[in-house]
């Protein structure tokens, strides 16, 4: 049975401090440090540093991610019903970060003396362990921020400051490692030392980042509610589970769900084929070095900070969910037209870089402030506020995209003829693998943004309809006569 206190949150409907959004930015760089560098180079680093075949690898991190994605319900569950006078989130972050970045290092720890079926599982129970810890972290981290205030653009505003962290995250993530082990190689020591190193400064920076946030943001979450349970221990279990099942099912009845939901699974595949790819991209397709794949990652990293003013002027402006559904459907086919003319030169790349960056910048921008804004219409539907669950479901669909899409890109590697390696020897890949990379990063990752893109034109939860909700919302609680008339489209 479940008790509330009627709270009104100190940052209802204003703005938050400076320092509280600069600790909650610095936040989200212990998410997208270990993210982005898991996104863009542990397949790489399977491939042709632990020598295993790009199926077996890509089906490494299928596990690995689909094992994250389950478990998000479970922790987004958890953390929703914790009473704790340090708060619901917080304590679940602190107790995550060390395992979290101490797995890290594991990640990227090849050892060579085992087999290829040795290091197969190794890794792929590293990873199962390294994303269980980061769930742990990640899903409170986001949840928080959808209890440090209610009001429609702050969301964005709040979201706007994890972008420029993110996307700062994405800049270091994607371009330094290749640097860090070129210099540490130059320097007498393997190219799989080299990624051991990369692990360890990465780690580093992710635990500081991690504590820094768990510092700024104190006082600035919900009072918990208290609960009492009738439950039996024996059954608790048992009905921990059963009642995470009959949340998701709550939650995705929401429309507004459904549509976020899907456009979420479908760019977030998008995302993950183009990221995974990309690396790939750079050094067979268009023979570039390590230095030079890392200054397009360089490039590719200071393009997406750069529509990141535009990322806020504009859905604060207008409508967020219109700019997000036109930004995914302009990127996927301007992206998805390179398939046709290539790379023929580095200005062409730069003029891909910047259309796939359009979509990304939107999209980590603004998804998560219009999946904050589903927990006021679950809190008027069902009268609860289950903000861990909400973020849970959009994670666990995110993540089952990613996977799968990373999945996709081993086997269609693999399927072409891509050839494995050490990482001790240059080797020319053949032409139709060097095939499946272009189309990996063009028509495929195309198609799946523009999916995307449809299915968020469908989502109903705007301005407008909040701004009713939220007052609609105020009155009930205050047992008050309101009207559903000017928002009838999100029940």
């Amino acid at each position: 049975m479940h008790t509330r206190r009627p709270v009104v949150p100190h940052t209802f409907n204003k703005k938050l401090p400076l320092h509280v959004k600069l600790g909650y930015a610095i936040g989200q760089m212990a998410d997208s440090l270990a993210y982005n560098l898991f996104y863009v180079f542990y397949l790489f680093f399977l491939t042709n540093v632990a020598s295993i075949p790009a199926t077996q690898a890509g089906t490494i991190v299928l596990i690995a991610v689909i094992w994250d994605a389950v478990a998000d319900p479970l922790v987004g569950q958890f953390s929703d019903n914790i009473c704790s006078h340090w708060g619901r989130r917080r304590p679940l972050m602190l107790a995550a970060i060390l395992p979290y970045t101490l797995l890290l290092l594991l990640l990227y720890t090849d050892i060579s003396s085992l087999s290829t079926n040795q290091k197969t599982v190794y890794f792929t129970i590293i990873a199962i362990l390294f994303w269980s810890a980061y769930k742990i972290y990640v899903i409170p981290f986001y949840t928080l921020g959808a209890e440090m205030t209610n009001n429609f653009d702050e969301r964005t505003s709040l979201r706007v400051w994890a972008g420029y962290a993110l996307n700062a995250a994405v800049l270091v993530s994607s371009s330094a490692p290749p640097l860090i082990v070129k210099w540490i190689v130059d320097h007498g020591f393997s190219v799989s030392s080299g990624w051991h190193g990369v692990s360890v400064i990465f780690a580093v920076l992710t635990l500081l980042s991690g504590l820094t946030c768990w510092f700024l943001t104190r006082g600035y979450e919900l009072p918990v509610r208290h609960k009492t349970s009738r439950i039996r221990s024996r059954y608790r279990l048992l009905a921990f589970i059963r009642e995470v099942i009959s949340n998701m099912i709550e939650i995705w009845r929401l429309s507004s769900s459904k549509f976020l939901g899907a456009s979420v699974f479908f760019w977030s595949a998008a995302y993950a084929l183009s990221t995974g790819a990309l690396y790939y991209l750079f050094l067979n397709n268009m023979a570039y070095s390590e230095k030079d794949a890392a200054i397009c990652f360089l490039i590719y990293s200071l393009l997406a900070l750069a529509w990141l003013p535009a990322v806020n002027y504009t859905a604060q402006k207008f409508d967020k969910r219109n700019v997000y559904y036109l930004s995914m459907l302009i990127s996927s086919i301007g992206t998805g037209v390179f398939f046709f003319c290539g790379f023929p030169n580095r200005t062409m790349l730069i003029i891909f870089l910047i259309l796939l960056q359009l979509g990304n910048s939107y999209f980590w921008t603004i998804y998560y402030s219009m999946m904050y804004d589903i927990s006021e219409l679950d809190d008027f539907i069902n009268n609860k506020r289950r903000e861990g669950a909400i973020t849970a479901l959009m994670s666990f669909l995110q993540k089952f995209g990613s996977a799968l899409a990373i999945w996709f890109i081993g086997f269609y590697l693999e399927k072409h003829g891509y050839i494995s390696s050490t990482g001790q020897e240059t080797i020319i890949q053949p032409p139709l693998a060097q095939q499946a990379i272009l189309e990996l990063n063009t028509w495929i990752h195309a198609l799946a943004g523009i999916i995307a893109a449809l299915c968020a034109m469908g989502y109903p939860l705007t301005r407008s309809r909040y701004q009713a909700l939220l007052t609609a919302l105020k009155a009930k609680k205050e047992q008050q006569p309101y009207t559903t008339s000017n928002f009838k489209q999100l029940l």
